[in-house]
């Protein structure tokens, strides 16, 4: 019997192959490809805090809200995308939603339907992993709701 490990290890290997795409390049035949995985595909923003330095400043924060992983074979990068915060009629722009990985400081969104690069990954067979928190920092105008949003994390090619 196979342990869990190496079980793990031979399924992350067939789902590899099955992303694999050959590039011919002139007389060189190379295989390119990646594998993204998503620990987790929602995230609740959680309580609202106030800044411990500005109590004028309140925000949601999730830390640690998704998680990821992934396998490389050439150059990729990793792009974040979203869009407004919506609840019925009102909305939330996206630009008022920071986000950071593992480590890092918090940096602002791009505007709904830009892309953000957030990591850029190169190797022969690179294997990678973070989590990525967010943070919704309020301007005091927002109306009361139940706000949902979508992001997408995108896994390109360069």
């Amino acid at each position: 019997m196979m342990g869990k490990s190496r079980v793990c290890l031979l399924l992350l290997a067939l789902l590899l192959a099955v992303a694999l795409v050959p590039v011919r390049a002139g007389d060189i035949d190379l295989e390119i490809g990646a594998l993204l995985a998503l620990g987790n595909t929602v995230a609740s923003l959680g309580e609202l805090k106030t800044d411990p330095f500005d109590p004028t400043i309140e925000y949601f924060e999730a830390e640690n809200a998704i998680s990821f992983s992934g396998i490389v074979v050439g150059e990729w990068q990793l792009l974040l995308s979203g869009e407004d915060f919506v609840s019925g009629a009102d909305r939330i722009p996206l630009e008022q939603m920071e986000w950071k990985l593992r480590g890092g400081t918090y940096r602002r969104m791009p505007a709904r339907g830009r892309y953000q690069e957030i990591m850029r990954v190169s190797g022969l067979l690179k294997i990678f992993s973070d989590n990525l928190s967010f943070r919704l920092v309020l301007k005091g105008d927002e109306s009361p709701g139940r706000y949902n949003n979508l992001l997408t994390l995108t896994l390109v090619y360069l």
